[in-house]
């Protein structure tokens, strides 16, 4: 009886293989035959699920922020206001091996994010959707009392860039933005824009 293949499954063991690779090695050293032999497979078995590198890359990307979200949604559940701000963050943010990997992948793929439409895209999508979400828990916060009326959209834009600034500091100078270092940025910003009485709920 033939073996049943979970292609699902495989293709994600692929994509893992690929998250290694880029995470140590960078793009240009990759290949498909680096990426079969990696992976232990044959360098046909690619083709089935991936049409060439650039695919491959594409795919990994999307499954970088895919893995993310799902992370965080799982983890918020009914959260709301600080409570899921805290909660979003700290997936975000590179403070895990985890996420740490995950913003070696996303910096490391940035610069193609320029010029490739597709990873563009997955990207434009990626941060928008981030933006939101932040917006929606500030605005919570507001409606719930958590922290003084404010501009939700610029203080979401403001740590959101934050929050992309210590993705690159956490894989360039991670000796200046360990775990500890980024969550006492996160309360400060809490602190400074909404007053001690949030910060201390």
């Amino acid at each position: 009886m033939p073996k049943v293949v979970d292609h699902d499954e495989r293709r994600r063991e692929i994509i893992a293989v690929v998250w290694r690779l880029v995470a140590t090695r960078g793009i240009e050293a990759m290949s498909m035959r680096t990426i079969a032999q990696e992976a232990g497979y044959a360098n046909g078995v690619l083709s089935y699920y991936f049409a060439n590198k650039d695919d491959v890359i594409r795919q990994a990307y999307d499954y970088v922020y895919t893995a993310t979200n799902n992370r965080i949604a799982g983890l918020i559940g009914d959260s709301r206001g600080l409570a899921a701000l805290r909660i979003f963050c700290g997936e975000v943010m590179p403070r895990t091996p985890e996420a740490l990997l995950e913003a070696r992948i996303a910096t490391t793929l940035w610069d193609r994010a320029m010029y490739d439409p597709v990873i563009n895209r997955t990207n434009v999508e990626a941060m928008q959707t981030w933006r939101d979400e932040i917006v929606g828990f500030l605005d919570d916060a507001v409606s719930d009392g958590e922290i003084a009326p404010t501009d939700t959209i610029l203080a979401a834009d403001s740590w959101l860039s934050s929050m992309m600034g210590m993705q690159i500091m956490a894989v360039l100078t991670p000796d200046l933005m360990p775990a500890m270092r980024q969550d006492e940025l996160l309360e400060s910003f809490i602190a400074g824009l909404y007053g001690p009485t949030a910060a201390s709920r």
